[in-house]
Parts: structure tokens; sequence; C-alpha cells
């Protein structure tokens, strides 16, 4: 496996998963040294590219679990579907992490937010992570670049119509300003992530 960007790294091992590599180096350590006479049938390079894949998963799953979602969902091999559970669980963490921060909401008095704005909030924190995950290096996608584009897509996923008119203000809470939070956050997982398996990088050189 290239041990190249931390990101690359995290594609290649889950790649790897996917097929039959580490089935070959299941089935070799299980037999025991193979001597290959014909370099056309060597298979130690999928053995050892298998063997590093699961080193790369090791550190990603030896972090927390929204952090191992979080890198699942950013730079996996995985469709969409495949990562709806890592997705919740990114929402969920992130949703917790700004209560704990004291975010306030748009349309909050005084006091602790509504069940309702809560529920706007939790869905919110979809379309931040859809944002930064389309966003972030190497896809570069647009992502939701407009209020109005977040407005659609939170429609578009659940059914929720935000009021985004005042998207950013100085004198009260604007999803705006909970958007910019949100990003920071993603941004700070993200690269503890990525420090994770850089280290590897190091290791090999």
């Amino acid at each position: 496996m290239r041990f190249g960007s931390a990101r690359q790294m995290i594609f290649d091992a889950y790649q790897a998963q996917r097929g039959s590599v580490m089935e070959s180096a299941a089935e070799v350590a299980r037999l025991g040294v193979r001597v290959q006479t014909s370099q056309k049938q060597n298979n130690d390079w999928r053995i050892v590219h298998g063997l590093e894949a699961g080193q790369v998963i090791a550190r990603v799953e030896s972090l927390p679990q929204h952090l191992q979602a979080l890198a699942r969902y950013c730079f996996g091999p995985f469709t969409r579907d495949e990562l709806a559970a890592d997705a919740e669980v990114v929402q969920i963490a992130l949703y917790q992490q700004l209560l704990a921060d004291g975010v306030k909401l748009p349309g909050q008095r005084r006091g602790r937010p509504t069940a309702e704005q809560l529920d706007v909030l939790r869905l919110f924190c979809g379309a931040v992570l859809h944002h930064h995950a389309e966003v972030t290096w190497p896809y570069s996608r647009p992502g939701l670049p407009t209020p109005r584009m977040v407005k659609r897509w939170v429609m578009d996923q659940f059914g929720l119509d935000l009021d985004v008119r005042f998207w950013k203000r100085k004198d009260r809470a604007s999803w705006g300003s909970v958007w910019k939070n949100s990003l920071n956050i993603l941004d700070s997982w993200e690269a503890e992530v990525l420090v994770s398996v850089s280290d590897m990088v190091s290791c090999v050189a």
C-alpha cells in the first residue's frame, strides 16, 4: 500500500478490505510460508497490502466512535447508503458538542431552546456534515455554498422548511453563526483523525 497522504491511506485501506486481499493474507497465515516458484503467481504484494491496510484501519478504529465515523464518511470508498449509520453518529456527536458549547439558536429566547428548535438543530447538523464532506480535499466539490442551497438540501432530505432569511446577524443568533461553529468543530475532528493516521507515514519513511 502506498503511504502518502492520510486521506489517501484511509481510502485505500477500506478499499482493500472490500476485496479479497485480507482473505489471501489470512490463508497464507493459516497455511504457513508458501513458496512461490513463479513471479507471475506471486501474491506477496497483495498480502503486504492487506496487512498494511489492516494497520491503517486499526488506527482509525482505535479513535472515538464519532471520529471513526467521520473518517469513513469523509474519506472511505463507500456509497451514501453504506454511510448512513456513520452519518447519524457524526450528526448526533456534532449536535451534542454544539449544545455542550452553549450554542444559541435563531429564535431562542432566554433560557433553554425548545424541543422543536433542538430537532431543527439536529437536522441542520446533517447539512453541515454533508457540506463538510463534499468540500474537503481531495473531493473539493461545491457542497452547499449558499443559504438557499442549505435550505433546499434540508427540505429535500428531511422535509423541513429552514428559515434562512437572516443567515447572518450581529444583533442575535443566526443559522450562519451555527454553520460556522459547526464547520470549525468538524475541521478540528478531521485534524484529529488525520494526525492519528499520518503518524504511520513517518514510521515507514
